[in-house]
């Protein structure tokens, strides 16, 4: 199918131009102002609108089971993306004790077959360490996965690795090219802390937060960074929610460490407060939202390119699944949605507050997740010959934000009531639309496995780089 897209102003990572865009074959073939419809080719007018590349979001949940609960699927989690506009997504295969690597893969790429709307791709979870071997880490890689999770908490899940193995995995990272991203917390602190509590009957959602200090993660962060530094690897912090983690990472970055970081909506905009509400297990998640000091830190960082990406760590519950543990917080299934609202709550508070650009917008939630991750030239711009990944986008559109809208799994939204100016109105994904004018007309089966290429591609630091 041919479509030409016309009337619209694109925004790149590094520009702002009114041209057409003729997609054809699934790829964006010609740029250009004076571009004609070939025969048979749809023309789409989007006069007054934006054209942005579609949104990657690199760190999203899919099926979690959490507490006896199960968070969204790809059926659900990738129709939320589509009218959210993002057009791929990164989730986790993790695998069970005594499952290797490949199977884990093969499974998760079995429940997303005929069931994804948009594109997705795999970090592989390097956990129960004793039943990893280096030459499976080494096939993902050649099979296209070359990111992979590890954790520095959730030890009694069998998640948690230690210094050496963490240092050994960087050191394979090394080697062979791939990315080691880590989910940073002093697991001891917080369970010394959570052992008072629960002695002291102290178990509402706040007192969790109050379990999980920000110089938990500012110390956890300092100590992985440190076994990057002494390994020569590349590093990816998830879901940086403080300022002292941001010290660590800004002292890494200035000794010449290869460190890229992403923070979250929530922690922007969400502040510690929710958790005193009588709702506030929907706002419950890990890391915690913090203060209002923190937040403003990761605004500033985020701005100066010392934070690369903004990304969801979207895990979605239902509230009737969030309320089980209203008042005994080890029974909360932590995460929160965000899929969905990641690009339309950038955008008013990013853009439309002052505090970014839409250049940097579509740097930080589209152009360096794709080359942090290896799926640039591909994805994560509009140039001619990458994929017709798109988002019509009327920075003029007025909406409260509902679960209705987000057509997701969760009957709640933790922005739930909240204006914002600016929505995307069609989503396209490999030249096939998957969201046209706010209805769903793509089938779940457009979506695709992507197998990445080389992570950490230049210019991964641009916005720092430029200072």
């Amino acid at each position: 199918m041919s479509v030409l897209i016309t009337g619209g102003r694109l925004v790149t990572e590094i520009d702002s131009y009114h041209a057409s865009v003729l997609v054809e074959d699934g790829r964006i073939s010609a740029i250009g102002r004076d571009l004609a419809a070939p025969d048979g080719a749809e023309v789409v007018d989007a006069s007054e609108k934006l054209i942005l590349p579609g949104v990657i979001d690199v760190h999203v949940h899919v099926g979690l089971e959490l507490r006896g609960h199960r968070s969204s699927d790809f059926l659900t989690t990738s129709r939320e993306a589509a009218f959210g506009g993002v057009t791929t997504f990164l989730t986790y295969a993790t695998p069970e004790k005594g499952q290797d690597l490949e199977d884990t893969v093969s499974e998760r790429r079995s429940q997303a077959e005929g069931r994804c709307h948009v594109d997705y791709g795999l970090h592989a979870a390097l956990v129960h360490w004793a039943d990893r071997t280096d030459d499976e880490i080494v096939a993902l890689i050649d099979a296209g996965i070359p990111s992979f999770k590890m954790y520095t908490a959730y030890a009694d899940a069998g998640l948690q690795s230690d210094d050496e193995e963490l240092y050994h995995a960087f050191l394979l990272a090394a080697q062979h090219g791939a990315l080691v991203e880590v989910h940073c917390e002093n697991e001891w602190m917080i369970n010394q802390k959570i052992r008072r509590f629960v002695g002291e009957k102290k178990l509402t959602p706040a007192d969790h937060a109050a379990s999980r200090p920000s110089y938990v993660e500012g110390e956890a962060v300092a100590t992985v960074l440190r076994a990057a530094y002494a390994a020569g690897a590349p590093v990816y912090i998830v879901h940086v929610s403080t300022g002292e983690a941001l010290e660590a990472i800004s002292e890494a970055a200035d000794l010449g460490v290869e460190v890229y970081c992403e923070t979250c909506p929530q922690f922007l905009l969400l502040d510690e407060s929710k958790l005193a509400g009588d709702d506030g297990q929907r706002y419950a998640t890990c890391p915690p939202l913090r203060s209002e000091a923190h937040r403003a830190s990761l605004w500033e960082e985020l701005e100066d390119g010392i934070i690369q990406v903004v990304a969801t760590d979207h895990c979605e519950f239902t509230a009737a699944d969030k309320d089980a543990g209203a008042t005994d917080f080890r029974k909360i299934p932590m995460g929160l949605p965000g899929i969905g609202t990641l690009l339309p709550l950038m955008w008013h508070h990013g853009v439309g507050g002052g505090r970014m650009t839409e250049n940097e917008l579509v740097d930080r939630l589209s152009t360096q997740p794709a080359e942090i991750f290896g799926l640039h030239p591909g994805k994560g711009t509009l140039a001619p010959g990458g994929d017709a990944d798109l988002v019509v986008f009327d920075p003029e559109l007025e909406v409260t934000i509902s679960p209705e809208i987000l057509h997701g799994h969760a009957d709640y939204s933790p922005y739930d009531g909240w204006p914002v100016k600016g929505w995307p109105v069609s989503t396209m994904v490999r030249g096939e639309w998957v969201v046209r004018d706010r209805e769903l007309t793509g089938s779940p089966e457009l979506g695709s496995f992507v197998e990445r290429g080389k992570v950490c591609q230049w210019p991964g630091h641009r916005a720092a780089q430029a200072e």
